[in-house]
This record gives C-alpha cells, sequence and structure tokens, in this order.
C-alpha cells in the first residue's frame, strides 16, 4: 500500500494535469473565436470577388449586399460577446491552474523531505553500527541486534544451533 502523502501527491499531479487541460481548452475556444472574428471582419471590409460559377457576389450585387452585411454585423457582435465572456472566464481558469500547481509542487517538496528524511535515517543507522563495530561482528550471525559470542539459541532449530555453535567454535579458535 502506498504511503498518504505519496498517494496525495498522485492525486495533486492528476488535479494539476486536469486544470492545464482546461486550461488549454479554453485558450484554444479563445483562439478559435478571435480567427473568426478576424476573418469575418476580413470579409466585411472586402470587397466579394467575381469567380466564374460563385453565386455570392452574384447575390451581393443584387440588392442583399445591405442584408449580408447586417447579418455578418449581428454575427461579430455575437462573436464579440463570447469572446469577452470567454475572457472573463479565462480568469477563473487561469486561478485554478495556478491553484493546483501550487498544490502539486507543495505536495513534491513535502514528498522529497520525506524522501531525504528517510535516506538521513537511513545513514544515521548504518553509521552506528560500522562506528559500534556491529556489523562487522554480525556478518555471520542470523540475529543482527546479537553479536556472535552472546548469541542465545533459544527458539532455535537444532540446525541452527549446530551452526551457531560452529561459527563461536570458529571465531574462538581464530581470536586466540
Amino acid at each position: 500500500m502506498k504511503r498518504p502523502l505519496t498517494q496525495l501527491a498522485e492525486l495533486a499531479a492528476l488535479q494539476h494535469d486536469a486544470a492545464m487541460a482546461t486550461l488549454a481548452q479554453h485558450n484554444r475556444a479563445i483562439q478559435t473565436l478571435e480567427l473568426h472574428i478576424s476573418n469575418l471582419r476580413q470579409r466585411l471590409h472586402t470587397a466579394p470577388e467575381s469567380e466564374q460559377g460563385d453565386a455570392f457576389p452574384l447575390a451581393l450585387t443584387s440588392g442583399h449586399y445591405g442584408t449580408w452585411q447586417r447579418w455578418v454585423e449581428r454575427e461579430l457582435t455575437k462573436l464579440n460577446c463570447d469572446l469577452a465572456r470567454a475572457r472573463a472566464d479565462r480568469e477563473s481558469v487561469v486561478q485554478n491552474a495556478r491553484l493546483a500547481f501550487g498544490r502539486k509542487s507543495a505536495t513534491e517538496a513535502l514528498v522529497d523531505k520525506e524522501k531525504q528524511a528517510q535516506q538521513m535515517k537511513a545513514r544515521k543507522r548504518f553509521e552506528q553500527s560500522v562506528s559500534q563495530g556491529s556489523l562487522a561482528r554480525n556478518l555471520f550471525s542470523f540475529d543482527s541486534h546479537r553479536s556472535i559470542g552472546t548469541a542465545s539459541t533459544a527458539g532455535l532449530t537444532p540446525l541452527e544451533e549446530s551452526r551457531i555453535n560452529k561459527l563461536e567454535n570458529f571465531h574462538g579458535k581464530t581470536d586466540s
């Protein structure tokens, strides 16, 4: 099972990804609206080209140009309102993305701090065991908390007891 802090960091990362996706989608919608507005303004202020087989310029020259211009102006008004709404909504979307980024950064910092603390603990335990010399004495022991010379055989199988005795005898002969 994962640690709660790790789970919190994963949740914050998912929320950050969702907020960034929402922001990207919102920005694309604003760009699309700006593109439509730009295209309509360009078409409104340019004279229509007459091409062979194109009925649009013919309709405009036959008295419908004024109607088309009014439609374009209504459409531009509607698109500008939509753009203003989208830009106003963007502030809240950006604020949500900032908040999600802050949460993600904070939880990542906490996870890193926790990992560093665990590494420091492990390093201190290792240094302490080396400084006490228990690491060198306990290389062949079955229980890392006892040295070979003081090993208790309580609760061990007969095979384990005989191995401990052999190791003790071996160390006793080499020490003298």
